[in-house]
This record gives C-alpha cells, structure tokens and sequence, in this order.
C-alpha cells in the first residue's frame, strides 16, 4: 500500500510539472529535487548495484573453465535406387526429426558415456542443436540442411569434443540409414559381378590355350578347324559377356560412390573445441550493475516517499 502511494506521488508531482505554465523554471528546482532524494538513499542504489552483481557472480561461481565443441553434420541428399532423382520429404532428412532424434534418452546418454560425463541429463541441458540456414525449393521443403551440434558446459575441450563427436556420429549414422543399406547392397552385386568376369576370363584364357595347343597336334585340317572354331566362339562369347557385366559394373560402382560420399550424411565440420573466453561474463556483469543502478534509483525515490509520508501527512 505504501508503495502504491508512493508511486501515486511521484505521478501527481509529474503531472504537477507538466500541467504548471511555470513548470519551465521549475525543472532545474525539480531535477535537483530528485537528485537530492536519491543522494540521501544512496545506500539503497548501492545495495541494488551490489546484488545485481552478487545475482551474476553466484550464477557462475564453481563452473570453473568452460569449454565448448561443436560439430556441423549435412544429414544427407538420397537419391532413388536408379540414381535418376532426389527422393524429397524424408523423415530422416526432416531437420526437426534430427533435433528431436538427438534429443531422445538413448542417443545423449551414449554421448555422456563416451565423453566421461555423469550423466545424460547434465549433457542435454548443455547441448544446443541449430538447424543452418540452407537452400530451399520451396517455403516448406530445405535442401540439404545443415545440422550444428554445440556442447557447452564446465568441462575441458578433450570431453566437450568427445560429446560432440558422439551425438554427431550417432546423427551420421541414422540419417544414412537408407544410404548404407543401399552401399551394402551395391556391394554385394558389385562382388557377384567381379566373380563372373573373373569366371569368364578363366574361360577365355583356358581357350586361348587350347587353340594355340592345337597347332601342335596332329590332326586333320577338318578336325582342327572344327575345334577351333568352337574354341573361338567360346572365347567370343566369354568377352563379349565380360563386356556387359563391366559396364553394369561401373554402373553400380557410380551408384555405390554416390551413396556412400554425396547420399549419405556427413561431417560439413569434424569435432572440435575451444575454451570460451570470458567477455560473456564481463558483459553480463556490465548488464548487472546497469540493471541495479537503475533499479536502486527507482527503490531510493520510492524508499524516500515512504519514508517521508509521515511528515507530509502531518503538514497537510
């Protein structure tokens, strides 16, 4: 209630000044008015100033050195089986689906793990995940968005990195979900491929051998016209095959390149860390004394109203 008067006091002087056709010579007598209030409660702009400040240097105080690792992932562009388009509107390459995915209990307990951090619960509350501005086809639709992880915390840079590394890692691996089943895949047909021309070159060569043994053999001109011929038309056959498997070969060599360096996830930035430097600290605590200074006015005009109502009261 006292407040509220106080408040209600200071407004009418305002309005006071504002509204007296000689409030002009009175604004110097008004200003040294005030300026005298606040100099008799100086020790309640004082006492503002000094929490503001302790509020900053308790909010701090025992994190010791701070350190912070980032990493920025490209979560993939896949392409369909025929490698002739972009397959759009995924789940995997959804940046919101990427955030909430590093979010989940599993994949930041992994990382606290594998940083040497207590628990998964500290590592989330120091992990930030911001989606980077990227290329669109549409208002909806990103292309090839980018993925930056930072860890943040009282930590030294060697842990900071680790837990950066692993949620980065755990990201590469399920946004190329589709990608590394494609390049196995790709593979598998690639080892039959180069099994039937290895096949097929085994047959060629043995042919070759054989028509060049003939010329040593007694044997009819018939005889070994007929022969030879079946040998030739085997080994034409064999290559002509080897011809074709080759280049379904390089094909699926193409597909399984693109899958695994332009498809599949990524590092856009590997790991890394830094200490952070201070100038947050000593910008917040520019901030604090500021916000008190200013608040310790504002308490000491009102501290000197309440203070002095008794004394008005009595001369009214």
């Amino acid at each position: 209630m006292f407040i509220g008067e106080s408040l209600r006091s200071l407004t009418v002087d305002f309005r006071a000044v504002s509204q007296n056709p000689t409030a002009g010579r009175a604004d110097e007598v008004r200003i040294s008015e005030y300026a005298g209030r606040i100099m008799r409660n100086w020790y309640v702009v004082l006492i503002a100033v000094v929490a503001a400040v302790l509020l900053v240097v308790l909010n701090t105080v025992g994190t010791g050195k701070t350190s912070q690792g980032q990493a920025t992932v490209f979560l993939g562009q896949p392409l369909t089986p025929e490698g002739t388009a972009t397959i759009p509107n995924t789940v995997i390459s959804n940046p919101t689906t990427a955030q909430a995915y590093l979010r989940t209990s599993a994949v930041v307990d992994k990382a606290a793990t594998d940083a040497g951090i207590k628990s998964g619960t500290v590592l989330k509350s120091h992990t930030s995940v911001t989606v980077l501005a990227a290329s669109s086809t549409t208002k909806t639709t990103l292309v090839n968005p980018n993925i930056q992880i930072t860890v943040r915390g009282p930590w030294d840079k060697k842990t900071v990195v680790a837990a950066a590394k692993s949620l980065a890692d755990s990201l590469i691996a399920w946004a190329s979900t589709y990608q590394s089943s494609k390049v196995e895949l790709l593979g598998q047909q690639i080892a039959v491929d180069q099994t039937q021309i290895e096949t097929l070159q085994q047959v060629i060569d043995q042919a070759q051998k054989q028509v060049a043994a003939i010329a040593h053999q007694s044997m009819t001109p018939a005889d070994r016209a007929s022969i030879s011929s079946t040998l030739l038309s085997t080994i034409a056959s064999a290559g002509s095959r080897i011809d074709q498997i080759s280049f379904q070969l390089t094909t699926l060599q193409i597909f399984k390149a693109s899958a695994a360096d332009v498809e599949s996830a990524g590092y856009v930035q590997e790991p890394s860390g830094q200490a952070v430097s201070a100038t947050k600290r000593k910008s917040s605590l520019i901030v604090a004394v500021f916000t008190g200074l200013v608040v310790g006015v504002i308490l000491a005009l009102i501290w000197d109203a309440i203070r002095n109502r008794p004394r008005r009261a009595a001369e009214a």
